[in-house]
């Protein structure tokens, strides 16, 4: 298995019963602008019916994440300028 690194999800698209998942790299910050600049790194594309699994998968995963976060004094993430 290969492991891959990827900053976000940049665009997610649906053809022909195929879901294509673009995600992108941090390429660049600019403090000074309080901008930063992405870069497209790499695509997944599953059957539709496999997405929708890993989408239901992901809804529960974000509701523990959420009731773990309650918990904390400090956000989980940060947010970033311009993403």
């Amino acid at each position: 298995m290969q492991d891959l690194f990827v900053d976000r999800i940049f665009n997610i698209g649906i053809h022909q019963g195929i879901a294509r998942m673009d995600f992108a790299r941090l390429e660049k910050v600019d403090p000074e602008k309080k901008q930063v600049v992405f870069q497209p790194s790499l695509r997944v594309a599953m059957p539709l019916d496999a997405f929708l699994q890993m989408a239901e998968q992901v809804v529960r995963l974000r509701e523990q994440i959420v009731q773990q976060a309650g918990n904390l004094e400090t956000p989980l993430v940060e947010p970033v300028p311009g993403g």
